[in-house]
């Protein structure tokens, strides 16, 4: 909170008076030009105050006589000696483009816009030199933010690709023994997401398939994500049942969670050989089960809380047994909920049609297919959420050599 300033007058300032000046530096090889104290109000700030906020109402501007002020947003100090204000007051707007907070103790003098258009009438010469001095600083902001969104855009580019590296590249086992096929694809709303997907071979021959959401979206989902992925890879290594793996992994989240993020989560663990298969949700979005004759069917799992909400939630999984050619396709809800120009979503009823369309495809055709029916329902709107799909087929041992694939 901003301390209440005190002022070294409390009548209009008085522009015909001879006064003191305070001289004030332009930045530039020119002699610095003056300000008239009389013209001006002495305030004090205390250390860690904000002179003011980006997009408060810029209604004046300072002259620190004492003390510095940092500008967070664009990575900046002003010192003593330093006007600070100036662009925001005769911005088009008048709002601060940026905040100030003081660094140290702070002695400083104001003086009022209309004030200053008053004194230009009478000092020409300061309002070309106060001119300058606005352009220059506007000049400088724009080059400080223009690196700084640069250094911002290259960290994510980085921070993508290490999430990218993080899916899994290598074929499962079984996948190459041919009695599986494996396909998945993930889009980011934004440089980086909190969508993933994973499958890995565990204790008995076993395929673990996962596909999550967390909460939010950017950087801290991502982060979040990379948390949560690495614990539930390493419970599911030890060969535990999905509800089991999915019940450690939250009591772990939820001990240390400030932020209250949490994950939505479908796990899966399919005998390879036999296709006997274990699913669990975690206020996941239902899979669906595609039959050998194209037929598509929820898949009808009982619902837990999300991970890393209740430290105590209990979850179940259910057994189910996948035929030959029979597909199971899990999926985050950026795909049902991508919404065209009419705010209508896309549904599990349309994701339901894209399957049945293509039940002969391979997988990796058939999710083309459906981030194709997903571009034709936004057309020109925007991805507002994260995307993955992932498919996983039993072949069982009659069938040909297959591939798992990431789009």
């Amino acid at each position: 909170m901003i301390q209440p300033a005190t002022s070294i007058r409390s009548e209009p300032p008085d522009f015909g008076a001879t006064a003191a000046l305070l001289a004030l530096d332009n930045g530039s090889s020119a002699p610095p030009f003056h300000w008239p104290l009389t013209a001006m109000r002495k305030e004090l700030f205390r250390k860690g105050e904000f002179l003011f906020k980006l997009g408060d109402k810029a209604d004046r501007m300072f002259y620190l006589h004492r003390g510095a002020v940092r500008l967070p947003e664009i990575q900046k100090t002003v010192h003593a000696g330093e006007v600070i204000g100036e662009v925001g007051m005769f911005s088009p707007r008048s709002e601060r483009t940026a905040s100030a907070i003081c660094e140290q103790d702070l002695e400083a003098y104001s003086i009022g816009r209309q004030e200053v258009l008053e004194f230009f009438k009478r000092e020409p010469s300061l309002a070309i030199d106060l001119i300058q001095l606005t352009f220059k600083r506007f000049l400088e902001n724009q080059r400080v933010e223009v690196e700084a969104r640069e250094r911002l855009e290259s960290e994510l580019r980085i921070a993508r690709q290490i999430q990218m590296s993080m899916l899994p590249h290598s074929l499962p086992s079984a996948a190459i023994q041919g009695r599986i096929a494996i396909a998945a694809t993930i889009e980011p709303a934004k440089e980086v997401g909190g969508d993933f997907y994973d499958y890995f071979m565990t204790k008995g021959d076993k395929l673990c398939l996962l596909i999550g959401d967390a909460s939010g979206k950017g950087v801290p989902a991502a982060l979040f994500v990379a948390v949560g992925k690495s614990l539930l890879r390493a419970e599911a290594g030890l060969g535990s049942r999905p509800h089991e793996i999915v019940a450690r992994v939250n009591r772990l989240l939820c001990q240390d969670n400030p932020l209250c993020m949490f994950i939505t989560l479908f796990c899966l663990t399919l005998d390879t050989r036999t296709g006997e298969a274990e699913c669990c949700s975690a206020g996941h979005e239902p899979a669906l089960l595609r039959t050998a004759k194209g037929d598509v069917q929820t898949l009808d799992l009982p619902v837990g809380k999300a991970i890393g909400v209740m430290e105590h939630a209990r979850y179940q999984s259910r057994k189910i047994r996948l035929k030959a050619r029979e597909t199971l396709f899990a999926y985050t809800d950026g795909v049902t909920d991508a919404i065209d120009a009419r705010k209508d979503c896309f549904s599990r009823r349309r994701l339901i049609r894209c399957l049945q369309n293509s039940a002969d495809a391979d997988l990796v055709s058939v999710l083309d297919g459906v981030k194709r029916g997903l571009e034709a329902h936004r057309q020109f709107e925007p991805q507002s959420d994260d995307i993955a799909i992932a498919a996983l087929r039993f072949v069982g041992d009659q069938g040909k050599r297959p591939r798992a694939q990431r789009r």
